[in-house]
């Protein structure tokens, strides 16, 4: 065979022989076992680089298809397993380093090309193969300018394919990402600087720059291809490349000649260079060379490369001292950047603003100077002239020469400027403000950083304490302006809160100063002459308004003079601002033409006197020494004052009404704010009176009334826009927002006095808000917008809301309008909506009350199911509702369901317990009527329909339903509207069908509970109630019923056979009774296993067993556990049983199916006549919750989710079990525990082990077991410290073994007092403890550790003591001689055991010290709890004086020794001071001069200052303490 195949490397070299047999004979040869050629693997590599070296030499021509066969194979190659193999085995293949030479210039010819090669992708191919193996990639790596060649040529191929949306654009990017991240290994393993910098800048510079430029400008459509993450990537090593060529601190000197060339030169240039390089110009020059073909692409470049080369420029040099090199560097870069613009200064500051990109560059390099903090103004001025504060002002000028208010990085430069320092931008203050005043944004974007600006403004100047100088310079650019430049507010939309903020910090007086400012800019006077006049009091009326309501109120506390100062301002603004507009309003004509400044002059002085009104009362009730401007009202009223008359304040009724008559012409603006004041009135007769007069209370109704009927939201509030809260900013499309705002805000002030027709109005509203509409507008300021839904959700959520019974009522009744008007025609359906929201019922009896004018009434105090009207009605609702399912009647929607779902949610939304009975049985009712009808019985909304039926259920108020029927009626309601419907589960609803069933579980448990709890004819409803359920089940059996009716019907019976268990095992009641119940539980659990067995017939066949089949096995067993007598299903109970043992394993993601199961077994184990016939069912139990625990997919959530079921089941097969079978049942538990699963990676057995050791543990058991239990312990401590042991060894299993295992230990130490009696095992137990890590662990994992090995420690401190030798010599019987026996093996265990114990406690301590110390990493909380154990074992060991008197002095020196080696926390380093002055209280005198003698002299100090703080506080406390102990 060999002879066949012999000869292929001469017929490879043959001329004659074509070129396709040579291909097919090489590819043969490389893939073939059987063909033999010395070296052939190197041969076959060679020979087709040699040709296609020869190609591209032009030496050979060959045709383009064989050409690129030749590429393919040499792809096959270079990809291939054998090259693996062969590179693993230690052998290597050279590859020549003309073929890379090859591939750089096929790579650098492509792009030049109209079209990319066909070979193109193959040889991208192989040179991603050359550069991922090793062996091959040792031609660029040997070679570096063949690396550098080929980084160069694949960035401008790939710039190119940028540009062309090439096909090969992924593959390009994944070889340059591979040659990228080669060369930069090739970078950190060069020692020649000068060679490295030339070498990149003039070969990588441009390239690198350049496909930067186009990474950042193209945008890639495919976002699932993953190439946003390799252009990341690549991105960064860009970066990294500059950083490395361009910025080593080798060229630190060459950069400050450049740059600084006025300093003399401290140190020559030193290193291997033999000519000076200079980086900055010729990187400069680059920047500048580089032609394109238009002018924006080369502004483009400029604007991406120039931020990019300082910010790499300032991390390597940026440190102390070179901020001046860092702001030179800046400088140049800017003017590289200004380049492409003419130089003539003028021209740069024309178009510079007007270039969006280039002011993100420079916005850029300016938070890149700010963020490092190379300026320092005060440096700045005393040693460089202010250099740099002149360059950031020609900036300012520049940025300001032409204003370009629509971009928003100009807005962001300026705020930077800012931030460098103020004085940069504060000549130029006033052009700033009146940009960001005058600029009419639309983009949310650039909003935000004008309000940024702006805010940054006002937070510079509240630290300085000069905000009143800022605040002059605003109201200088408001009185300056002309009138087209005051259209936009002066306080923007996003500044409210923040300029609330900020103006809370500031004091009393700077305040005032600003009051003064403002009194002085309002000229009443030529407001009709002078239209911008107009704008202008607006503005300053806005800000005067802002100014007032957002200064500190004046307190007891404050200055006199501030108080004075503050009142004499408050009658200068009624003097000469108020009143005198007040007059001028009073004397207009109301048939003049020109009556639009008198509108402007409306509002603010209506708005100025609501503020004023506010300031003044809040300041009279909080401070005593402020006298009120507002002369005191008359009272009582003679007569009731109109709705429009505020006369009580200011001026008289006849300018009022002129006011009044202004307002209604056609200004909503005016009129919300004599709402405003209406309710001001309110505020001021209500703080003067206790109960109001006739007069008085008309009054109140007037100002009430106008203030709801004046608000325009009833009409249309779907077109409006969301409002900022600043009532001085309001503008008519966002005023209702206001309006109901403020409505809201002011509810139980005005509920009193509104009328039944406006409650209704207002309730209507509120529940429209609710409801989703169609065109709901989008807001791009959801932070800052106050809409309808948020309001209304927030008064719905309120807990005043729930003391508002009346609106809560009407609102209710507005829900059920709305669901009667989702009924299409007139119904069954229909006649019990309207039944429910009757308008003039007598049962509303707090209405009636309430509408013949009585303040208030508290309508939980009136029962009206006592009312017969009531009663009747209900009685009615009722019929009509267990009538719905009989007519098959659905409801039939005008629109979608989210409609029916929102008005549900809304009725869930109320607070049962705050319903009066009366709405609460209309709520209960709508919601069982909505049940029953249903469309198709959608699970969604029965679901939520029987959710809020269980709430009302819980209320305090729901026996008022058994009132109106009886509790078999409602269940047959119930029952008929389940039985009727025609269940069908889709595949969507199919994981919705267990909640839904959950939800009528809990519906029925708390109906049947609630039946129980009234105590009032229990029997009889519970007969009632059975026996309607069992006949109409019965009935059910004769048709056709499904599954999910199957289960509903067994929810039912299940519910009502616990609680009649319930009611036998609690009711001490006559024997009569309680026959009568058992047979009633009898006929009950006949029906349910009924039902049961036919559920499991037609139940489509799963995995599981249903859970709602477990659950009610299990109460179908409680149930005849209860009665005595013999189980009458016995065979079932053994079915399922078998079957739960058969799917526990595979419950997965099956967490209440598995509590379930659980349970059932639990109960099923306690059933003795059924164990022992079952021979072996406690060892297949106890297996089978084995082999649970070991599965892959339990973990610790889960098992803490299903302990106590755990708990209660094993204790119950332990409790079965014999004493054979809980050996078996301790072997196996061992089998789990072997180390030799720690180290097969079966981690699953070792926790189950665990876990079941922990269960039984704390398990009862009796004494047999007991005893044999702990005869096992000490196998039980070897195989947990041996498996402890190993585990140490690998860090992750410490929290997952290490931990439960020491807690096991623990526990038995402290339970095994008298069984342990081998004292090797406490002495194991302990040298386990010197294996844990506390290293390198997380918070959470180190605290249970450090718990753990605490825990240890303090079982054998308190339960395996030296006991005394009086009790061990004692006389007596043979007793005392066991106790003598157990005795000094425990004396043993102590003196084997003290230095180990204290070797492990000390490490406790000083890993606290550690971690405790003032930068630890570990946080506060954690460390100070371990602290606080430390402290209660050093008072145990204090305790024990005979075991540890002599190791006293070693335990302080231990502790001072690591004490001296950090700075403690306060709170850590005080625990740890208590416990160890504990053990100071063990130290004789002797023992301190030995410490004082021994410690070093670092040491020695700190014990000093120690013994010093025992000395002085706690000894003489405790010397204190002593004297009055008894």
């Amino acid at each position: 065979m060999a002879g066949i195949y012999s000869g292929i490397h001469l017929k490879l070299k043959n001329a004659k022989i074509p070129w396709e047999h040579k291909l097919k004979l090489a590819h043969f040869a490389w893939i073939s076992n059987q063909c033999f050629i010395p070296n052939k693997e190197q041969f076959l590599l060679d020979w087709v680089s040699q040709i296609l070296v020869g190609l591209h030499t032009k030496k050979q021509n060959l045709e383009e298809d064989v050409e690129q066969k030749l590429w393919i194979f040499l792809d096959n190659i270079l990809h291939s397993k054998r090259v693996q193999c062969l590179t693993e085995e230690g052998k290597s293949l050279k590859l020549r380093f003309a073929v890379a030479q090859v591939i750089n210039d096929i790579i650098a010819v492509t792009p030049t090309k109209p079209s990319p090669p066909a070979s193109i992708g193959t040889v991208l191919s192989c040179c991603q193969g050359v550069l991922s193996t090793p062996c091959f990639g040792m031609v660029y790596r040997a070679k570096c300018e063949l690396m550098v060649e080929l980084l160069s040529k694949l960035c401008l191929l790939a710039c190119h394919c940028l540009t062309s949306d090439y096909a090969i654009t992924h593959q390009v990017f994944n070889v340059l990402n591979v040659s990228i991240k080669q060369y930069t290994l090739l970078q950190r393993q060069q020692s020649n600087t000068n060679r490295l910098f030339t070498q990149v800048l003039t070969q990588l510079f441009e390239p690198c720059l350049l496909l930067r430029n186009s990474l950042n400008n193209h945008v890639f459509e495919d976002i699932n291809s993953g190439i946003h993450h390799l252009i990341k990537d690549i991105g960064n090593n860009i970066e990294v490349v500059l950083h490395t060529g361009l910025f080593q601190a080798e060229l630190l000197a060459f950069y400050k000649e450049q740059l600084l060339p006025q300093l003399e030169k401290s140190e020559k240039i030193k290193g291997p260079f033999k000519d000076c390089l200079t980086p900055i110009g010729s990187m400069l020059a680059k920047l500048e060379k580089i032609e394109f073909c238009e002018r924006e692409s080369k502004l483009s470049f400029l604007a991406n490369s120039v931020p990019l080369l300082y910010k790499l420029f300032l991390d390597s040099y940026c440190k102390d001292g070179n901020e001046i090199l860092c702001f030179q560097m800046l400088v140049k870069l800017f003017r590289c950047l200004c380049a492409p613009f003419t130089v003539e200064k003028d021209d740069l500051k024309v178009y510079f603003p007007g270039w969006p990109i280039g002011i993100n560059a420079l916005e850029s390099m300016l938070n890149l100077a700010l963020r490092h903090n190379i300026y320092n103004i005060v440096e700045d001025n005393l040693k460089r002239n202010g250099i740099q504060y002149k360059f950031y002002r020609s900036l300012t000028e520049i940025l300001l020469f032409n204003p370009c208010t629509s971009s928003l990085p100009w807005f962001s430069c300026l705020k930077t400027l800012n931030l460098l320092n103020h004085l940069i931008v504060e000549p130029d203050l006033a052009e700033i403000l009146r940009s960001c005043f005058n600029a009419d944004i639309s983009d949310a974007r650039t909003r935000k950083a004008q309000e940024a600006l702006v805010v940054s403004l006002l937070k510079t100047y509240t630290k300085l304490r000069q905000f009143p100088k800022l605040f002059q310079i605003i109201l200088n650019v408001i009185s300056q302006s002309a009138t087209d430049e005051l259209k936009q507010p002066v306080i923007l939309s996003g500044l409210t809160e923040k300029l609330a903020e900020f103006l809370v910090q500031l004091s009393p007086n700077q305040m005032l100063d600003m009051w003064t400012m403002v009194l002085k800019n309002c000229q009443l006077p030529h407001i009709k002459d002078d239209p911008s006049l107009r704008l202008k009091l607006e503005h300053f009326g806005s800000l005067l308004h802002c100014l007032m309501m957002n200064m500190k109120s004046l307190d007891r506390n404050t200055p006199v003079p501030v108080i004075q100062r503050f009142q004499h301002l408050m009658k200068q603004i009624a003097e000469e601002l108020i009143l005198p507009s007040l007059t001028l309003l009073k004397e207009h004509n109301e048939e003049a033409d020109d009556t639009s400044w008198r509108l402007k002059l409306c509002e603010v002085v209506l708005l100025l006197l609501y503020t004023w009104i506010e300031v003044n009362t809040v300041t009279a009730l909080n401070c005593d020494k402020y006298v009120s401007q507002i002369c005191e009202l008359v009272l009582p009223l003679d007569s009731s004052l109109e709705h429009w008359d505020f006369s009580t304040f200011f001026e008289d009724k006849e300018c009022w009404h002129k006011v009044y008559s202004l307002c209604r012409q056609s200004n909503p603006i005016s009129m919300f704010y004599l709402g405003l004041l209406s309710i001001q009135k309110i505020k001021l007769i209500l703080m003067h009176i206790h109960t109001p007069t006739e007069s008085e209370r008309l009054t109140l109704q007037a100002c009430a009334s106008f203030l709801v009927n004046s608000i325009i939201f009833f009409k249309n509030h779907k077109d409006q826009k969301p409002c900022t809260g600043n009532v001085s900013a309001f503008y008519f499309n966002c005023l209702p927002v206001a309006q109901w705002h403020f409505i809201v805000s002011n509810i139980m002030i005005l509920l009193p006095y509104i009328s039944l027709k406006d409650m209704n109005n207002i309730a209507d509203f509120l529940l429209e808000t609710q409801l989703p509409t169609n065109d709901q507008s989008k807001h791009d300021d959801k932070d800052i917008t106050i809409a309808f839904k948020e309001i209304s959700t927030s008064l719905l959520r309120s807990d005043s809301f729930s003391e508002m019974c009346i609106l809560q009522c009407s609102f209710i009744t507005s829900i059920i309008k709305k669901c009667a008007m989702l009924v299409r025609e007139q119904t069954l359906l229909r006649e019990i909506f309207d039944l429910l929201s009757l308008k003039n019922s007598d049962w509303h009896e707090y209405i009636s009350v309430y509408n013949k004018g009585a303040k208030m009434v508290d309508p939980k105090g009136i029962d009206s199911c006592d009312d017969l009207a009531f009663m009747t009605n209900m009685k009615n609702v009722l019929q009509r509702v267990s009538s719905v399912p009989k007519v098959n009647e659905y409801i039939c929607f005008d629109t979608d369901m989210n409609l029916l779902m929102n008005l549900v949610e809304l009725v869930s939304m109320l607070k049962p317990n705050s319903l009066p009975p009366s709405d609460l049985c209309r709520c209960f009712f709508l919601l069982l009527s909505m049940a029953n009808a249903s469309p198709s019985k959608s699970l969604h909304v029965a679901s939520v329909c029987y959710r809020s039926l269980t709430c009302l259920l819980c209320s305090t108020h729901a026996n008022s339903l058994f009132k109106i029927a009886y509790a078999s009626d409602i269940l047959k309601v119930v029952m008929t509207c389940i039985q009727s419907a025609d269940w069908e589960v889709t595949e969507a609803d199919e994981q919705y069908w267990p909640k839904f069933l959950d939800i009528m579980h809990f519906f029925f448990d708390t109906f049947f509970s609630l039946v129980i709890k009234r105590k009032q004819s229990v029997l009889v409803n519970l007969e009632k109630c059975t026996t309607f359920v069992l006949n109409s089940i019965s009935k059910a059996e004769s048709t056709l019923w499904s599954t999910c009716m199957g289960q509903l019907h067994i929810v039912i019976l299940k519910n009502l056979c616990h609680h009649v268990t319930l009611t036998i095992q609690e009711d001490n009641s006559k024997e009569e009774q309680i026959e009568c119940l058992n047979c009633l539980l009898k006929q009950i659990a006949i029906k349910l296993k009924t039902v049961i067995q036919q559920c499991l017939e037609i139940t489509v066949p799963s995995p599981f067993l249903p859970l709602i089949l477990v659950t009610s096995t299990t109460t179908l067993l409680e149930a005849e556990l209860s009665v005595k007598g013999n189980l009458q299903n016995t065979e079932l109970y053994r079915i399922f049983c078998s079957q739960i043992l058969k799917e526990l394993c595979y419950a997965k993601e099956q967490n209440a199916f598995l509590k379930s199961a659980l349970h059932y077994l639990t109960v099923f184990m306690s059933v003795k006549d059924v164990c022992l016939k079952q021979q072996g069912l406690a060892t297949s139990v106890f297996t089978t919750v084995g082999n649970l625990l070991a599965s892959p997919w339990i973990n610790n959530e889960m098992l803490q989710n299903a302990e106590i079921e755990l708990q209660h089941l094993l204790n119950r097969v332990i409790e079965n079990c014999t004493c054979e079978e809980f050996h078996a049942l301790m072997k196996f538990v061992f089998n789990k525990l072997e180390v030799c699963n720690l180290w097969r990676k079966s981690f699953k057995d070792l926790f189950a082990g665990i876990t079941m050791i922990r269960i039984v543990l704390n398990c009862s058991l009796q004494e047999e077991k007991s005893t044999l239990f702990w005869s096992t312990a000490s196998q039980i401590i070897t195989a947990l410290v041996t498996l402890s042991m190993e585990a140490c060894k690998e860090h992750m299993l410490l929290s997952t073994f290490v931990v439960p295992a020491l807690d096991i230990m623990a526990s038995i130490l402290r339970r095994g007092e008298l069984f342990l009696s081998n004292p090797h095992h406490v002495t194991l137990s302990l040298s386990t403890l010197l294996m844990v890590s506390l290293e390198n662990v997380n918070e959470e994992d180190y605290y249970r550790i450090f718990v753990a090995i605490h825990e240890v420690l303090f079982s054998v401190l308190q339960c395996h003591p030296k006991t005394s030798y009086t009790e061990i010599f004692q006389p007596g019987c043979v007793f005392h001689v066991f106790k003598f026996r157990v005795g000094f093996l425990k004396l043993l265990v102590m003196l084997k055991s003290v230095p180990t114990f204290l070797s492990c406690f000390h490490r406790l301590v000083a890993s606290v010290m550690h971690e405790g110390h003032q930068k630890g990493d570990k946080g506060a909380a954690c460390i100070q709890k371990c602290a606080k154990l430390v402290e209660r074992m050093y008072t145990h060991i204090a305790a024990k004086t005979e075991e540890f008197t002599v190791f006293s002095t070693f335990i302080v020196s231990q502790y001072i020794h690591e004490l001296q080696k950090v700075t403690l926390q306060s709170e850590v380093k005080k625990h740890l001071t208590e416990g160890i002055f504990h053990i100071l209280d063990l130290c004789i005198d002797r023992d301190i001069k030995f410490l004082n003698t021994s410690l070093q002299i670092g040491a020695r100090e700190v014990f000093k200052e120690l013994y010093h703080d025992y000395s002085s506080c706690y000894k003489t406390r405790n010397q204190e303490e002593e004297k009055y102990t008894v």
